[in-house]
């Protein structure tokens, strides 16, 4: 297992209870994928530096994780078929 941290950005407009499930929805996704998260940190609404999808601001999360490489692929392509996941980055921590 590595270390990874993921960096997401969600729709802005989504009400408080969506944005939860939204948020638990990818966290279930890392440990269904036998990944463990080390820290979770919500940065909260921000503005982006260019629009992605029409948006001006976008509601930004930040996970450390531990992870399998062999599912990182997995973990990608689920947030990419996320609507309401607007841009997100993996990066592996040495």
């Amino acid at each position: 297992m590595h270390n990874y941290e993921l960096v997401y950005i969600l729709q802005a407009d989504l009400d408080e209870a969506t944005l939860a499930a939204t948020v638990d929805s990818i966290e279930t996704l890392i440990k269904n994928s036998k990944g463990e998260i080390v820290k979770v940190d919500r940065w909260g609404k921000r503005h982006l530096a260019y629009p992605i999808r029409k948006m001006n601001e976008g509601y930004y999360v930040f996970i450390s994780l531990q992870l399998n490489p062999n599912e990182v692929a997995n973990i990608k392509r689920s947030l990419g078929y996320n609507e309401q996941v607007l841009r997100y980055l993996v990066v592996r921590v040495d």
